[in-house]
């Protein structure tokens, strides 16, 4: 009878072994995918929250700075560390850490049926503050502040040399003299200053400490260092060629593109000038330098005077007479220079021809004068003029002089001109900004935004004031709006905290078996206990080491097999699919762990226990006078290990 009793305990061994296995996983993955602590235990073991500015954000501000270097402006391998380190002040770790706590304590209860509706709230109102002194302090402030100056003084310059060619006149300036005017009318400390005021008047807004803002840019005085910049940078020796070109403009509008001073009778061949490459070059040649940077300096005066409004109108006088004689003088030497070509091009003709060819010409009284279509064999170049009564100067200062004025005012159609293609508007905008600033209110910004736009914003005003709150009917609409959606929802989470909340009747299944095994192993209470901590035992010492070893020698690998490789990933992406697998290979680390915590726990209480029993059964045996009489369980845990005994019913 004893042996079928211990065969049949040895089947129910077996079983036990299974269902063992089975309810000590289910368990284990219970104990980690519902509990709160284990998300939280994970992310601190792979330090993530210093992970985000340890890697994430100088690989995230890497990859920015590769995938597009021409189109920003700012080098931001150069403030990389300034802007890690404000974002760490803005954002600590440590308050990360809060938010993700207090979010998978709130969240997952909820998910378990624990709870009916949940509400979690963010604090922002102190983030947005923090993040304004932050700013202000560690950037405007700092040495960061000069590099992004820098940069961005360089990205003007560069887009301002790139403009040049769209002015109607030339101007070879390099970008390092752009720079160098930009800098010097508009300087870092005045940008720092503007930046921080807008600051303290747009933060207080989003908070909602302020029903509206104002931000007001000054430029009243800045309009004087702009026009003495210009002054330096137009008005040099290196520029003042280019600088006489704006000139270009004005005459085209008074000229035309080109002058006609002689033409040929029924053919298309002329003596011109053209105004662009004869003219606008015989003023330059005309101007000295000191004389020309005085007008000039004058002219960009006036206009400086006109923007701020100290002036109504712009009108600056020049006097061209003296400049207008030698630019003649010039012209007229240019263009004798194209009538002895024009003339050594004339076909030879005789005499009568020719004079036939004179007496045929119509009586011009001004430009163009016509020429015969021949000349007469052996005519000189002096003869032909002196026969025609040629006199290139005059017909130059009839084209010329008499349409330029000799005291010539610029005005305001002329500063439009010298601008290309600007509009009154633009003008008059500048002017309104030189008195007033520009301005920038709350009215503007919802003027800027569509109706969706508005409401997000102050969406956002209250998140900030108040925090940004999610309930539970907020999660519930972002699973899905199918009513029939949100009953199965519903109906998993009643079962998943049923199944969590009686996970412990699992273990009833192991434990009632155990209770078989001692009852069929042992032949009384001693026995019988020590057969089911035995079986016990030797159960858990066996998913120990066969937990490790599986994992280490199998699942490990096949693990890592399975995980993306960050090689094949670039940036933030490559930092982040290697943070993810070392956080899914210690959670799977911690789970077998656990499972191996667990079974060792019991290995150990089980084996103390069965210490325990036979030094009890040891003791006894040398002290039988302490026996009862009736006390078989001892006599019989003895024979269960080995001791004398009776094996009988």
């Amino acid at each position: 009878m004893i042996w079928f009793r211990r065969i049949t305990a040895i089947l129910l061994i077996l079983a036990f072994i299974v269902i063992f296995v089975l309810v000590l996983l289910i368990t284990q993955v219970s104990g980690t995918v519902t509990n709160p602590g284990f998300y939280n235990e994970q992310l601190e073991q792979a330090d993530v929250y210093n992970f985000i500015y340890d890697e994430l954000l100088p690989a995230a501000l890497d990859e920015i700075e590769e995938d597009d270097p021409g189109d920003n402006p700012v080098d931001l391998s150069a403030i990389e560390d300034d802007l890690v380190a404000a974002a760490r002040k803005i954002l600590p770790p440590e308050w990360l850490e809060e938010q993700v706590e207090s979010a998978t304590g709130t969240l997952i209860p909820y998910l378990l049926n624990d709870t009916d509706d949940f509400t979690y709230t963010v604090l922002l109102k102190d983030r947005v503050e923090t993040a304004a002194d932050v700013i202000k302090s560690d950037i405007l402030r700092g040495g960061v502040s000069t590099n992004v100056y820098s940069d961005l003084v360089s990205y003007a310059a560069e887009k301002v040399h790139g403009e040049l060619d769209k002015l109607p006149y030339a101007l070879a300036l390099t970008e390092e003299q752009i720079e160098d005017a930009i800098e010097t009318a508009i300087p870092e400390y005045w940008v720092t200053s503007q930046l921080e005021a807008a600051i303290d008047s747009a933060v207080p807004y989003f908070t909602k400490d302020s029903g509206s803002f104002t931000i007001t840019v000054r430029f009243d005085d800045r309009i004087d260092p702009v026009a003495e910049a210009l002054i330096d940078l137009l008005g040099s020796e290196d520029t003042y060629d280019d600088l006489i070109t704006l000139l270009t403009p004005v005459l085209e509008s008074e000229l035309g593109a080109a002058v006609d001073l002689y033409k040929v009778h029924n053919s298309s061949k002329k003596v011109t000038l053209s105004t662009r490459d004869d003219i606008v070059p015989a003023i330059q040649g005309a101007i000295s330098h000191e004389w020309g940077h005085s007008r000039f300096a004058a002219v960009i005066r006036g206009i400086a005077a006109y923007v701020k409004g100290e002036s109504s109108e712009i009108a600056v006088p020049i006097d061209l007479s003296r400049q207008k004689d030698d630019a003649v003088a010039a012209l007229a030497e240019l263009a004798d220079g194209k009538l002895r070509e024009l003339f050594q091009s004339l076909p030879v003709c005789s005499n009568a021809e020719f004079s036939a060819a004179v007496m045929a010409l119509p009586h011009d009284t001004q430009p163009p004068y016509t020429l015969p279509g021949c000349r007469a064999a052996g005519m000189s170049y002096g003869e032909f003029q002196l026969v025609l009564g040629i006199d290139i100067e005059e017909a130059a200062e009839q084209q010329i002089t008499d349409v330029m004025p000799d005291l010539w005012f610029y005005d305001y159609d002329d500063l439009k001109l010298s601008l290309g293609d600007v509009d009154d508007g633009f003008i008059e905008d500048i002017r309104g900004w030189a008195a007033g600033g520009w301005t920038y209110t709350d009215a503007d910004l919802r003027e800027d935004l569509d109706a969706d736009g508005e409401e997000d914003l102050e969406d956002t005003r209250g998140w900030i004031a108040a925090g940004y709150t999610v309930t539970g009917q907020d999660f519930r609409d972002l699973i899905s709006e199918d009513t029939e959606d949100l009953e199965s929802f519903d109906e998993a989470r009643r079962w998943t905290g049923t199944a969590v909340t009686w996970m412990w009747a699992l273990w009833l299944i192991p434990v009632l078996l155990l209770v078989a095994i001692g009852f069929l192993g042992g032949r009384n209470w001693g026995s019988r206990i020590a057969w089911a901590l035995a079986v016990l035992l030797f159960a858990s010492l066996a998913v120990y080491i066969a937990a490790g070893t599986t994992y280490s020698g199998v699942g490990e690998p096949e693990l890592r097999q399975a995980l993306p490789d960050p090689a094949e990933y670039e940036g933030a992406g490559a930092v982040l699919i290697e943070k993810g697998n070392e956080l899914i290979e210690n959670a799977a680390d911690s789970f077998i762990s656990g499972i191996q915590g667990t079974t060792l726990g019991i290995v150990i209480g089980s084996a103390a226990a069965l210490l325990y029993i036979a030094a009890c059964s040891i003791y006894n045996r040398r002290h039988p006078e302490r026996e009862e009489p009736d006390d078989s369980a001892r006599l019989v845990l003895v024979r269960f290990f080995g001791v004398d005994g009776d094996d009988s019913d």
